[in-house]
C-alpha cells in the first residue's frame, strides 16, 4: 500500500486528535450521568475504528480504479496462455521461443556457431516503415509465420525512437528485444527474404497484407474467435512511463476498463480530397464535423448510455466534439440544467497538442510520441471501438478484443451512417 503524503498524514492525525478530544468530553458526561466508565479504553477503540473506516473510505474512492487499470494493462502471461480460445500452437511457440533464444545466447557466450534462425520485424534508420499501426498490426501474423518456419521472432525499431521506450516484454512473455550486440554488425538481415529459406536472419518492414491475413485466419480457422489481442499482450506491455500516463488519464476521466467505449477519427487520411501535407481543420470543417458526429453515433449505437473516449489524429477535431458539437450541448443540458437524462458523455485526454505521426513527424524526442501509444492502450481497454479509415483505429479495435467493433467510415472514405444517438431526446425537446 502506498504511503500517504505528509500533508495527508498531518490531516489524518489532526482529525484523530480532534475526534478524541470531542469524544473525551462526551464520555466524561456519560461517566457523570451513568456511573463508572472506562473512557481510555473506549477512546482507544474509537480511534482504531476511525482509522480503519478512513482507510476503507479512501480505498473505495481510488483503489478499485487503479487496481483495475493495472490489472488489465499487465495481465499475467499465465492467464493469457490459459485462455481456451488460444490455439495450442501459440502456447507451444511461446515456450519454444524462450528455449531457442536462450540457446542462441549460450552459443554466443561459448563462441560457438548457432543454428538458431530469426525473423525480425524492423524499422531501422534508413527504412521507410509507416506509422505505429503499420508496424505493429503485423505482429500476430508474424508470430504465426515464425512458428511455421521455426524462426525466433524479434522486433527492432531505431526510429523515431527505440520501441522499448513505449512497449516492454511482460514477465514471462515472448522476448522480442534485440540488444545492440546480439548480432555482428556485418550480419546480413536479408530484407524481405523468404521465411522458409536457409538464411539465419530474414527481416520485414511493414507487411500490409499481414493483418488482413490474420483476420482471415481467425474467421476461417478459429471459427471467429478473436485472439489478436491475446497474442499482442504476450509480447507487449506498456513501459513504466507509459503505464503512469495511461493510469493518470484514465483516473482523471473516471474510466474503468470495459465500462466505456471509444471512437477514433483519422481525418487526415488521404481520401475524399484530403491531403495530409497541407491539411487544415477549417478548410475541411464541414466534412470533418459530419464524420465526427456520425462516429459518435456509431459508438453510442454499439454501447448505449456510455462514456465515449475520443481520439483523433487532429486535435481540433477532438476539440469540436467536446466543445462545439450538439453532444457537448447535450452534456451541459443534462448535467448542469437537468433538462434530460445523460445519454452520451464524451471525454478525451489533454488535446492542446496534436498527436505526432510516427512516420511523418520531425520530432526526435521520445516523449513526443507517448500520446500515440497512450491512446492506443486506452482504446484497447474499453468495451467497444468505432473506428474510421486507416490502420490505427482498427488496431485499437483488435486490442479491445475485436468483438464489439464498427467502422464509422469505410476504407474508401464513405460514411457508414449510424442513427442519431440523441434523436429521442431531441423529439422530446421539439414537443415543448
Amino acid at each position: 500500500m502506498a504511503r500517504p503524503s505528509s500533508a495527508l498524514s498531518y490531516a489524518i492525525r489532526l482529525s484523530i486528535a480532534l475526534y478524541m478530544v470531542f469524544s473525551f468530553f462526551v464520555f466524561q458526561k456519560a461517566h457523570v450521568v451513568h456511573g463508572p466508565y472506562d473512557a481510555a479504553a473506549e477512546l482507544s477503540r474509537r480511534k482504531q475504528k476511525f482509522i480503519i473506516d478512513s482507510g476503507r473510505k479512501k480505498g473505495m474512492q481510488s483503489q478499485p480504479t487503479t487496481s483495475k487499470i493495472l490489472t488489465e494493462l499487465h495481465r499475467p502471461v499465465s492467464q493469457i496462455l490459459n485462455n481456451p480460445k488460444l490455439p495450442e500452437w501459440v502456447k507451444t511457440y511461446a515456450k519454444w521461443h524462450a528455449k531457442q533464444r536462450k540457446r542462441y545466447f549460450d552459443d554466443m557466450r561459448a563462441n560457438a556457431t548457432s543454428d538458431v534462425r530469426f525473423l525480425i520485424s524492423r524499422c531501422l534508420t534508413n527504412d521507410k516503415c509507416g506509422g505505429a499501426s503499420d508496424r505493429l498490426q503485423e505482429i500476430p501474423y508474424s508470430i504465426m509465420l515464425a512458428n511455421q518456419t521455426n524462426r525466433v521472432l524479434l522486433v527492432r525499431w531505431e526510429k523515431p525512437a527505440s520501441l522499448e521506450n513505449y512497449l516492454v516484454v511482460p514477465d514471462g512473455g515472448i522476448d522480442w528485444t534485440v540488444p545492440d550486440d546480439m548480432f555482428p554488425k556485418e550480419e546480413n538481415w536479408h530484407l524481405r527474404g523468404k521465411e522458409d529459406s536457409e538464411h539465419k536472419i530474414v527481416s520485414t518492414i511493414r507487411k500490409d497484407s499481414a493483418a488482413p491475413k490474420f483476420r482471415q485466419y481467425q474467421e476461417e480457422e478459429l471459427g471467429g474467435n478473436k485472439i489478436y489481442h491475446e497474442i499482442f499482450r504476450l509480447l507487449f506491455s506498456p513501459s513504466e512511463a507509459l503505464t503512469a500516463r495511461i493510469q493518470s488519464t484514465m483516473k482523471s476521466l473516471q474510466l474503468n476498463p470495459k465500462e466505456y467505449s471509444s471512437v477514433h477519427l483519422r481525418v487526415k487520411y488521404p481520401v475524399k480530397g484530403i491531403k495530409e501535407n497541407d491539411f487544415s481543420f477549417e478548410k475541411h470543417k464541414s466534412q470533418i464535423t459530419g464524420w465526427s458526429n456520425n462516429a459518435v453515433n456509431c459508438a453510442a449505437e454499439l454501447h448505449p448510455n456510455s462514456t465515449i473516449y475520443v481520439s483523433s489524429d487532429n486535435n481540433d477535431t477532438v476539440g469540436y466534439l467536446l466543445e462545439e458539437s450538439h453532444f457537448a450541448q447535450h452534456y451541459i443540458d443534462a448535467t448542469k440544467h437537468k433538462k434530460h437524462p445523460l445519454v452520451v458523455k464524451l471525454v478525451a485526454r489533454d488535446y492542446s497538442t496534436e498527436n505526432e505521426h510516427v512516420a511523418f513527424s520531425q520530432t526526435t524526442e521520445v516523449d513526443g510520441f507517448m500520446n500515440v501509444f497512450e491512446d492506443l492502450f486506452i482504446m484497447g481497454l474499453g468495451k467497444c471501438v468505432a473506428h474510421g479509415v486507416g490502420g490505427y483505429g482498427r488496431l485499437a479495435a483488435a486490442l479491445c478484443g475485436g468483438e464489439c467493433v464498427t467502422a464509422h467510415r469505410k476504407h474508401g472514405g464513405n460514411l457508414n451512417v449510424c442513427s442519431d444517438a440523441l434523436k429521442d431526446i431531441q423529439r422530446n425537446i421539439d414537443k415543448r
